[in-house]
Formats: C-alpha cells, sequence, structure tokens
C-alpha cells in the first residue's frame, strides 16, 4: 500500500497501472480494530479526494451508529447493466426507433449485459474496431459512440450516476460530408427502368428525388400530407423536429391518385399493400434498394468510398444537384432542402450555370 497526501487514505499499483484506493480507520464498535475499505480505481474516476471524503463520512456516521460500507457492500450486489442506462435513456428520452435500432445492433450484444463500472475507453474502442471492420462507414462509427457517450451522460446528469463517463478522451473517426455523387440524368432513367415493376420501391424513389428528403422523412409521409389539387407535400426534418413543404410532378400525382384514394388519411403511403397503417423501417427498404445501386453503381468501389458510392442518401444530393444544373437560385434550393444554414447549400453552387461569367461580359456596359 502507498500512502497518498489525504490522510488514512492510500492506494495499490496493479499490474495493468491502474490505481487502487482504499481508506482506513479505527471502527469504534469493535475494539478499534483498524478497518480496511476498497473505494474504486482511478480509471473508474475514483481519485484520493473521493476516498478522503468516504471516510469522513465514514467516521462521522460510526459515530451515529452507521455504517457506510455496510451500505456500500449491499450495492455490490445489485449490478447495474449498461442496457439497464440504455433502456432509462430511451423511456426518459422517448426516443426514435432510429436510435434504438442502432443499439440494438451495433452495442447491446457486446455492452448490454456488462457492469458499468467494468466498461472502460478500451472496450468501446475495441466495439468501434469491430464494426469498423465489417465496412461500416466512419459517421457511423461516430453515430455508435455518441449513442453510447449520451447515454451515460443522460443517468450521471439526470439519475445522479457516480461515474466518469468512459468515452471521454476517444476521437472521432474524420468524416468527409461533402458527397459528391450525383444520379445523371441517364443514371436515372436506367434506375428507374430496373424498379417500374416494384411499385413500393418506386413510389420511394420518386418521392425521394422530387422532394430531397431525407431516409425517415420519406418513410413518414402520409396522406394527409399530399396535397394532390397543389402537388405541395408536407414533409418532417426529424433533425430540427420540424415540418417543411416540398412539390410532386403532375406526372406523378396522376399516377398515385387512384392509389391515394384507397389508403386511409393517416396512412403511410411507403407502405405494404396490406399494412398501409404500419411504417416501414429503414431496414425493410435498404434490403430492396441497396442491392440494385451496387449493381448498377458501385462496382468495384471501396464500401468506404463515400464520395462516390451511391446510396440511397445520394437521392437527395440528387434533387439538390439538379436544381442547381436546372439554374435554381442558391436560396430556393435552401428552401426545398430545408438547410438550416446556407453553408449546406453553397456545394451545390458549382453546378449552377450561370457561374458568373455572363455577368461580368455585361458589367459597365
Amino acid at each position: 500500500m502507498i500512502k497518498t497526501s489525504k490522510t488514512g487514505v492510500y492506494y495499490k499499483v496493479l499490474q495493468s497501472g491502474d490505481k487502487v484506493f482504499y481508506f482506513t480507520y479505527k471502527d469504534t464498535n469493535d475494539n478499534n480494530k483498524k478497518k480496511w475499505v476498497k473505494v474504486g480505481s482511478y480509471k473508474d474516476g475514483i481519485r484520493e479526494i473521493n476516498a478522503f471524503n468516504l471516510r469522513a463520512e465514514q467516521i462521522s456516521k460510526m459515530k451515529h451508529g452507521k455504517d457506510i460500507t455496510v451500505i456500500a457492500n449491499k450495492k455490490k450486489t445489485a449490478i447495474v447493466t449498461f442496457d439497464d442506462l440504455a433502456q432509462r435513456y430511451f423511456k426518459d428520452k422517448n426516443s426514435t426507433k432510429n436510435r434504438m435500432s442502432r443499439y440494438n445492433i451495433h452495442i447491446k450484444d457486446i455492452l448490454g449485459s456488462k457492469d458499468i463500472r467494468k466498461i472502460d475507453k478500451e472496450s468501446i474502442v475495441k466495439l468501434l474496431k469491430d464494426v469498423e471492420a465489417k465496412g461500416k462507414a466512419n459517421q457511423t462509427l461516430n453515430s455508435i459512440k455518441e449513442l453510447i457517450s449520451t447515454i451515460f451522460n443522460h443517468s450521471i446528469k439526470e439519475h445522479d450516476l457516480k461515474l466518469v463517463n468512459p468515452c471521454i478522451g476517444i476521437k472521432r473517426y474524420k468524416v468527409d460530408n461533402n458527397r459528391e455523387r450525383y444520379l445523371s440524368l441517364n443514371e436515372i432513367r436506367e434506375l428507374k427502368e430496373h424498379i417500374k415493376d416494384n411499385f413500393l420501391v418506386n413510389f420511394f424513389v420518386e418521392l425521394s428525388l422530387q422532394t430531397g428528403g431525407r431516409f425517415e422523412t420519406i418513410l413518414n409521409i402520409q396522406k394527409k400530407d399530399i396535397n394532390i389539387l397543389t402537388g405541395a407535400i408536407t414533409l418532417k426534418n426529424f433533425k430540427t423536429e420540424k415540418t417543411y413543404t416540398g412539390y410532386l410532378q403532375k406526372e406523378f400525382l396522376e399516377s398515385i391518385r387512384d392509389y391515394l384514394k384507397n389508403l386511409s388519411v393517416n396512412d403511410y403511403v411507403v407502405s405494404y399493400e396490406s399494412e398501409p397503417s404500419k411504417k416501414l423501417t429503414q431496414r425493410q427498404i435498404q434490403h430492396r434498394i441497396k442491392p440494385l445501386l451496387d449493381r448498377l453503381f458501385n462496382e468495384g468501389l471501396d464500401t468506404k468510398d463515400s464520395k462516390n458510392r451511391v446510396v440511397i442518401h445520394t437521392f437527395r444530393h440528387t434533387f439538390a444537384s439538379h436544381l442547381a444544373i436546372k439554374g435554381v437560385p442558391i436560396y430556393t434550393i435552401m428552401k426545398l432542402m430545408n438547410h438550416a444554414k446556407i453553408d449546406q447549400t453553397l456545394r451545390y453552387a458549382k453546378l449552377s450555370p450561370e457561374n458568373g461569367k455572363n455577368a461580368v461580359q455585361g458589367l459597365y456596359k
């Protein structure tokens, strides 16, 4: 045992290099016998001041016939797992199915049954590396790490969990958000030719290409959101929890008029024919479209080549890119994309046919 500068506080160095803190005191209720109490390790956030404060509390309570070490020993039998924290977080925050799905797919089987005090930085880094080895994008890895951190922080801040968040110090993966790939007119025609006989997939793709809506936005469109007379469609931005307006092409509206008549007002338009009242999950659409996109457009590309691979989110970039190519003003594109800042939209400005050349030629004449 190595003595610290704090009275009655000691620590022991483990082979791993970690420190385990203890405090000692004389038990007045047991013939002043010297007692040792293990407090916890440095990697779990325990410092000598924590041991010192517990020692002071123990001595104070001992004078009144109480013993905090008895309470501490009782708590040891009730292990709190990471899944306990996760389920509490999902319940308190009424979390989205997307977040719960990410937890169930990537996190639960690895960390769910673990004692939260045995989850350290190394175990989380290992989880991320294992997911990375499966070919997942850096953005997905960041989302997993952030979800783990958020679950810990929720219990630390809202439920007074005495624990240092083990995600502290784990660096974010580099993400290049400037996805450049969009579908050309010929590629759009090729894609539509392959899906023309699949009503569900065709409907999803048309809505995506005509509104630029994000994945979850498209899946949440209900019959009541579409105005057949005006062509307007109400879309929800799940990042801001606000709605905005998009527009559908007349030919498409005519082609779906009869289909919409058979739906109830709250039915989802992208749905199974037998269950229109049930919203589909991203996975149910993903496994129908991804293989086709890979076969048509991604052959030979690395799975992590986010700039050049065609994915479902490419439909959103295709929508904005072709608006710019048609010469639509950048602020109109910003509105239709429901971007929060103009900086997000400016990436498409380079596609505009009016690049300033013509304006300069006529300047001062």
